[in-house]
């Protein structure tokens, strides 16, 4: 397993950790008193204070701490730079480089001080997150600050501290020591049993070694921890698991040291032979017997041999073991005094062998050791022997003068981090002291017992003498005694003899306390370790002993004190050799490090890629719904083939009959592909009649176009001359195009013979030309061409009529007079007249007026002709337009209509409006009108009759217009004279007639029919409040007259008024999601920007982990919440309860698609922060991860953006959710849906998937624990059980009763209604079919009444699954076969099924969207029937059907009938608005309402149109004046359900009525809606 970097911890197996925790456990805690053997990590040492000396505790403050705020901001603010102080004190200058120690102390004894300072110390480990300091470089500093900009700085990284300190002055901050505090072969064996378990060899006392003679120890193949600097001179990491096993980490610091470390592992393996030789033990009680002995040695050697010649003289003789001293390593001891040795390190280590020969370096003498850092091992192993070698080179090489003088390789060239590879140890030193908070130089002098220096001469009296410009520098840069730093102060006392006063003082209670605290000491005879005669031999022993015994250094190679060398006793060797720094390799310069190279590549591609994900999902949707059309191309592609093989290719000649059975005569045809405009095309049948008519249908003989060619003395043709030869291109005037594709050149060579032979016989000729396939469909004029023309020459026509501002050529940005040209040249064919009108070409009413319009009688309506009969029919009075009706029937032109004829005017109209009146119930109507104004007499009528029949309808026929498909409808002003003066004459006799209608109609029609059925959509309220009878020569003035005058202001806070009292829910609801969203995300922001400041996260990625953070918990929230809005059988039930007067359930699919975009873009938020905080990741040193606990690095392996995204499981996880977002996302889209429903259902799937990647996410805890589980439990428990609900269903089976394909694309079924199955009216099912795939269920809403024993269902057919559903119920596929079962999941909830809430409902339903209503009128008729009308609130019900035509639904209208015939109370009232073919009011309408009125009367008040007592309206609803009839109507009524199901265009507008009504009534309108 990893563990954390910021412990230099390492890897190893889960089964070895197991096994040594549990030594460690047996070891540990057995009784205290049995404690005979010393723990590894310094516990129990002391039996009354246990932890006392451990490693890992606090460093000991035995002087008070001088923090800047008393707790732990760093002392001496308002001192030098600690840079500056190094380079102005510290910094060897060139005349300065040869110093040699003044008492001989050899190089040895400075590399063995640092081993001592490595067994007593390690406080190597930075603070977590990483407290980083700024040291500022002096300008222009030759080593950091070549550019002389002033501004560079060298890093500090303060020290890690216990965290039980530094959070008040009463606990300042101390800093935690990871070495004990004792002597006890740290340095060996390092501070922890694991460690020394892995350092002892495999069923062997002796620590493991990697050869046979057990030279070197064994390589780190487990990854033991060593301190990761990088090498400074190949600026890179080396391979840990390569590095020797030792016990201490900093052990490859250098050559030198390294050299030490193998030493005493041969002293142990040496000691494990002479203890095995003397008595056989077993393998843990030698490895710890060779383990005392290695630790007396040291303890020895440390206090009798090396001590000494550090201080010059010995400390007190020991007296015993004390326990109520404390060994622990004091804060100033390390951060000052021991520090002392760094000014005996020379730069350079001497090598030689035993005939005193010194190795050369290249060209260079010595190691350089700024060049050796962290390569210390690979120096070693260049010779055999160069341990021994480095040994006895130390031996005789002098070390540095004791001075305050560093060398290079201390001062400005030693090791750093990556990113700053040369490092100043001195800064560091002094800013260490800073960091431990030490008090100035003169204040601890004082708290140590001390005196005070008062002059500056008298910090050192030698060095005033020797080298008062030093002082003076060190005066001029601190200015007063008390505020040097204490490092510097205690440096500066030094003299050749040594250490001065304050560390002299420092180093002797350091040592006496550890040496008197030790229970284990070698000389305690208490504890029983040693014999007194072993005491003697380990007192007498020195490390000169140790190096001959553990290495094949002969005794005279050395000198018996290694620590100081003599000519008398230095052995073969008699000179000293000293190494300055000319004569070594140059150190390699300062290097920076960019963590960020080698992923730039992949951070770009990666963002992209993401950026780019949506747009792969949207070609995928693209691609799939291409190849769904390719399958239906080619369905229909085979379809036609196989059609066509079975009509054949070759022409032929047959005889066509008309309608009546007569001959019209033989025709010649032929089957091809007509080309229409790109890649759109037909299969068509061509017929060349003898006549010179071209007749062009489809494959069932439906007629498509008719090409007349009588007039055309010349037809100009054009053949393709590459390809297949096969097409040919018929220019025709006045008209598009005609260009055909036959099967092959052949035919079309029979084609064009016959057509030329028709045409010659009729005395025309054809012109024939050849061009290229791709040149022919260029030039080609085509139908869409030609509309286009079409729709400029009718925005002219208008303009010219209405004076509109229009200038066709502004359509283009150039201006063409051909284009102009163009339009005025163009004439109507009769199919583009009837376009224009919206009604079919073949109707009476079109070829009447045609032939009206068409006063050149060519065949075409010209420009002019258009343009007259546009102007007369929109600003022509009632008697113009009343004129052009009867001239169109007037066939003879005799100025009077026949019976025939004026049955055909008003048979045209009704055919056109799709009546089902029989030409009997026609005739009677007519008969009706007539008897009505006593013409029953008259054989013929003229003008005058005319009129007097329609006289009291003309206030509809004033406005009477010709609405045209696409244009605005013209509306004369209320000022126009001649319209006062028409309407002044027949004013008395309509609104006597208005006022008997009102009788006839339903509660909401009485009042528009009476006010005026012209324009439904211009009634204003002045009208409402007037007369019934008013006509609708109303001015609207009195609609401004009666309102009360607002301010812009008030207006508006009205609205929003009215905005809130109509949506309360909804905007409580929505103000409560957005509130609790941003809330968490607030919540999460402010804990990681300030409670959890000190985590170090925001240190890193800024603010950037605040925001993830806080998108992610708001991200969670929305995902969770997503569920409950899909527990359909929840919300059904909930619906029944009494949370459906405080919860609006039926706005449930609006609200999920709400919490999805919140969901979405929180998402996006958190993965755009989280491409900021990688990018800070892949930026930042190893060390600085140390706040992840559960992401652990090797120290030396630097994780690059790539780890970041693919090396762990949130970053894969995260990338993986992107991918499934994206896809669940883009095909939920409206196009998606529209193009790929069946792939939008099958990715709305992977929220499973999204679910389960989102917890392992979140698993890895790498910034916080798992928070996701609080969203998500209690959703993800009740979605399951609600879905559990829905299967338990759907597994059944349920047989079909009744099916019927109805017209309209609507197929009926019945089926059996299982048991216990309980439904309302309004609720909706989801239903499979077994032989459309029994998992693929689609939503429909149930047309059957609760009360029913059977369900049925009306389903339109609009797309595959439908369509192939209808398809199973054809007569001639289903024949004798059963069928198919039904598989149902239901029911659902609506806001339909709320109808019976309220005191007055109002149903509006469009198209398929009365099917609902079907539902609910027939249960509130039942309810009606059976006097239960007091169960429920609604007493009267208001049904609004608007639909294209009434034959498109005529399955509703016998349900009804069936309620008219149930509902004799009249408490349901239905209007019925027709909007196919008239838009507004035209004159088409008012003869149809003049039609209705008069069928009314003669069928007992049924409709012409229906067949019901419904009232029948031509156009679109007003629903705003309807609802405030509704309200008239019920005046006591507060609060009016209205409920709406059609498209979004319908339901928006009943939106907008409620709204408006809701403002200018006393009730209130509540809108309940569902789109399809």
């Amino acid at each position: 397993m990893y563990v954390n970097c910021r412990n230099q911890k390492t890897m190893i197996t889960m089964q070895q950790t197991c096994l040594l925790i549990s030594i460690c456990v047996l070891i540990s805690f057995g009784p205290v008193t049995g404690f005979s053997q010393q723990r590894f990590d310094g516990y129990f040492n002391n039996l009354i204070i246990p932890s006392q000396g451990s490693a890992g505790k606090p460093l000991k403050q035995n002087i008070t701490t001088d923090y800047s705020d008393y707790t732990y901001k760093v002392s001496g603010r308002g001192r030098p730079s600690a840079r500056l102080i190094s380079e102005q004190l510290f910094k060897k200058l060139r005349n300065e480089t040869f110093t040699p120690n003044s008492r001989n102390l050899t190089a040895l004894f400075a590399f063995f001080s640092q081993l001592v300072a490595m067994e007593l110390i390690d406080t190597d480990d930075t603070t977590c997150p990483v407290e980083l300091l700024s040291i500022p470089v002096p300008k222009c500093d030759p080593e950091f600050d070549t550019a002389c900009t002033g501004t560079q700085h060298l890093p500090y990284e303060r020290i890690s501290y216990d965290k039980r300190t530094g959070q008040s002055p009463n606990v300042p901050r101390k800093q935690v020591n990871k070495a004990t505090s004792y002597i006890d072969g740290s340095f060996v064996y390092g501070n922890n049993l694991i460690r020394a378990l892995y350092l002892q060899g495999n069923r062997s006392p002796k620590l493991a070694s990697g050869d046979a003679w057990s030279k070197y120890p064994q390589k780190n193949e487990e990854g033991l921890a060593f301190v990761a600097n990088p090498d400074p001179v190949e600026h890179a990491y080396h391979d840990q698991y390569k590095y020797w096993k030792l016990g201490d980490k900093h052990v490859q610091e250098n050559p030198a040291l390294l050299s030490l470390g193998v030493l005493f592992f041969r002293w142990h393996n040496y000691l494990v032979d002479k203890l095995d030789s003397k008595k056989h033990h077993g393998f843990d009680e030698t490895f710890s017997l060779a383990r005392q002995w290695v630790i007396a040695s040291l303890q020895s050697v440390i206090m009798y041999e090396w001590l000494p010649e550090l201080l010059g003289e010995s400390l007190p003789k020991y007296t015993g073991y004390k326990s109520d001293i404390y060994p622990d390593v004091t804060s100033i001891f390390d951060a000052a005094a021991m520090r002392y040795i760094l000014t005996l390190i020379p730069a350079g280590i001497y090598q030689r062998n035993s005939r005193c020969e010194y190795a050369i370096q290249g060209k260079y003498e010595g190691v350089r050791l700024c060049n050796s850092y962290w390569r210390s091992q690979d120096i070693l192993m260049e010779r055999e022997d160069e341990v021994e070698e480095t040994l006895m080179g130390l031996a005789t090489q002098v070390a540095e003068a004791e001075d305050v003088k560093m060398v290079e390789d201390i001062q400005s060239k030693y090791y750093g981090p990556l990113h700053f590879s040369r490092h100043d140890l001195i800064s560091q030193t002094i800013m260490r002291g800073r960091d431990y908070g030490l008090p100035d130089y003169n204040t601890v002098r004082v708290q140590i017992g001390l005196e005070r220096i008062t002059s500056w001469d008298d910090i050192n009296p030698w060095l005033n003498q020797t080298n008062p410009n030093l002082l003076q520098t060190l005066r001029y840069l601190y200015g007063t005694l008390d505020n040097i730093d204490v490092f510097v102060g205690g440096m500066f006392e030094t003299t050749p003899e040594g250490p001065g006063e304050l560390f002299r003082t420092v180093i002797v209670d350091q040592f006496t306390r550890i040496r008197d605290g030790d229970r284990f000491w070698f000389e305690n005879t208490e504890n029983r370790q040693f014999t007194d005669e072993e005491i003697r031999q380990i007192r007498t022993l020195k490390l000169s002993d140790i190096i001959v015994n553990a290495s094949k250094v002969d005794a005279s190679d050395i000198q018996e004190n290694v620590f100081t060398f003599t000519a008398e006793g230095s052995g073969k060797c008699s000179e000293a050799k000293y190494l300055p720094e000319q004569v070594l390799e140059p150190c390699t310069p300062h290097q920076g490090y960019d963590y960020f190279a080698g992923s730039e590549a992949s951070y770009i591609i990666i963002w992209v890629s993401f950026g780019l994900i949506p747009f792969l999902c949207f070609f995928v949707v693209f691609l799939l719904s291409k190849c769904k059309q390719w399958r239906y191309n080619r369905t229909v592609q085979l379809l036609q083939k196989n059609l066509k093989e079975t009509l054949g290719n070759q022409a032929g000649f047959e005889t066509f009959y008309d309608d009546i059975g007569k001959i019209k005569g033989p025709q010649t045809q032929f089957k091809g592909t007509e080309w229409l405009w790109d890649e759109e095309t037909r299969l068509v049948i061509i017929r060349i009649h003898h006549e010179c008519v071209l007749d062009i249908v489809n494959l069932k003989g439906k007629p498509l176009r008719t090409v007349n060619m009588k007039d055309m003395k010349h037809v100009q043709c054009t053949l393709s001359s590459n390809k297949k030869r096969n097409v040919v291109l018929i220019r025709v005037s006045k008209e598009y195009d005609v260009v055909i594709e036959l099967s092959n050149e052949s035919q079309r060579r029979i084609f064009v013979e016959t057509l030329q032979h028709t045409l010659a016989n009729a005395g025309a000729s054809i012109d024939y030309q050849e061009a290229k396939l791709k040149n022919i469909y260029k030039k080609a004029f085509t139908q869409k061409k030609r509309n286009q023309l079409l729709e400029k020459f009718f925005k002219t026509v208008f303009s010219e009529a209405f004076q509109m501002d229009y200038d066709p050529t502004l359509d283009q940005d150039e201006i063409e007079m051909r284009q102009a040209r163009d339009i005025l040249e163009t004439e109507l064919t009769k199919e583009e007249f009837a376009s224009a009108l919206a009604v079919k070409p073949n109707t009476d009413f079109v070829e009447n007026m045609f032939a009206l319009m068409d006063t050149d009688h060519n065949g075409y309506i010209s420009f002019r002709e258009f343009l007259n009969a546009i102007v007369m029919l929109s600003k022509g009075s009632g008697q113009n337009k009343l004129q052009t009706l009867f001239r169109m029937f007037d066939h003879d032109g005799n100025g009077t209509l026949d019976r025939d004829e004026l049955l055909k005017l008003f048979s045209s109209l009704l055919e056109m409006a799709n009546s089902s009146l029989t030409r009997k119930e026609t005739e009677d109507l007519v008969d009706s009108m007539c008897k009505q104004h006593g013409l029953t007499s008259h054989d013929a009528i003229n003008f005058d009759d005319f009129c007097t029949i329609l006289s009291p309808h003309m206030d509809k026929i004033w406005n009477a217009g010709l609405e045209w498909k696409g244009c605005r409808n013209y509306i004369p002003t209320s000022g126009d004279d001649r319209k006062r003066r028409l309407l002044g004459k027949i004013k008395r006799k309509s609104c006597a007639e208005a006022r008997k209608r009102t009788g006839q109609s339903s509660d909401v029609t009485r009042f528009l029919k009476s006010d005026s059925q012209a324009s439904i959509s211009s009634i204003d309220s002045s009208s409402m409040d007037t007369n019934l009878g008013t006509n609708v020569g109303t001015k609207r003035t009195g609609f401004i007259a009666i309102r009360e005058t607002y301010t812009p202001l008030k207006a508006k806070m009205r609205r929003l008024k009215h905005f809130v009292e109509n949506n309360r829910q909804h905007i409580f609801y929505l103000v409560l999601f957005f509130g609790i969203c941003l809330g968490l995300f607030a919540e999460r922001f402010y804990y990681y920007t300030v409670e959890r400041e000190h985590s170090g996260l925001r240190a890193i990625m800024s603010y950037g982990i605040s925001t993830t953070r806080g998108a992610a918990a708001a991200m969670s929230f929305c995902f969770s919440l997503l569920l409950l809005t899909m527990v359909r059988n929840t919300i059904t039930f909930l619906r029944g309860t009494f949370l459906n007067l405080y919860v609006p359930f039926d706005s449930v699919v609006s609200f999920h698609k709400v919490v999805a975009w919140a969901a979405l873009f929180f998402t996006a938020l958190h993965v755009v922060g989280y491409g900021f905080n990688f990018y800070q990741l892949a930026t930042q040193p190893t060390k600085y991860f140390c706040i992840f606990d559960t992401v652990v690095f090797r120290a030396d392996i630097l994780p690059t953006f790539n780890f970041w995204f693919f090396g762990n499981v949130t970053g894969f996880t995260g990338l993986l959710l992107v991918i499934v977002i994206c896809i669940i996302y883009v095909f939920a889209t409206q196009t998606a849906r529209r193009l790929v429903f069946n792939a939008f259902w099958l990715s709305h799937k992977l929220i499973a998937i999204l679910y389960v990647l989102t917890i392992l996410h979140g698993a890895s805890m790498i910034v916080q624990k798992p928070m996701f589980y609080l969203y998500f439990v209690g959703p993800a428990i009740i979605f399951t059980i609600d879905k559990v609900i829905s299967l338990s269903r759907k597994r059944m089976e349920i047989a079909i009763v009744r099916a019927e394909n109805l017209a309209s694309d609507i197929t009926f079924i019945e089926f059996k209604r299982p048991p216990r199955f309980e439904y309302k009216s309004g609720q909706w099912v989801r239903i499979a079919c077994s032989s459309q795939g029994q998992n693929e269920y689609h939503p429909f809403t149930l047309t059957s009444a609760p009360h029913e024993d059977t369900l049925s269902l009306h389903i339109r057919a609009v797309g595959p699954w439908t369509h192939a559903f209808r398809s199973l119920f054809d007569q001639d596929c289903l024949k004798e076969s059963p069928y198919p079962k039904l598989f149902l999941d239901g029911p659902y909830g609506a806001g339909q099924q709320d109808w019976y809430t309220y005191d007055v409902s109002v149903l509006v339903g469009a198209g398929i969207g009365v099917t609902p209503y079907a539902s609910i009128l027939k249960d509130f008729v039942h309810m009606a029937t059976i006097k239960s009308t007091y169960k429920i609130r609604c007493q009267k019900l208001y049904f609004i059907w608007v639909t294209g035509s009434q034959r498109h639904f005529e399955w509703l209208l016998d349900i009804l009938q069936e309620v008219e015939a149930i509902d004799q109370k009249g408490i349901v009232s239905t209007d019925i608005f027709i909007t196919q073919f008239f838009q507004n009011f035209d004159l088409r309408t008012a003869m149809l309402y003049i039609c209705e009125e008069h069928f009314q009367k003669v069928s007992g008040g049924r409709s012409v149109f229906t067949n019901l007592k419904a009232s029948t309206h031509f156009g679109r609803p007003h629903l705003g004046s309807m609802f405030k009839t509704v309200h008239r109507a019920h005046p006591m009524v507060r609060k009016v359900g209205v409920f709406s199901c059609g498209p979004p265009g319908v339901t928006k507008s009943v939106e907008r009525a409620c709204v408006e009504s809701s403002r200018t009534t006393k009730a209130l309108f509540e809108h309940h809606f569902e789109n399809f």
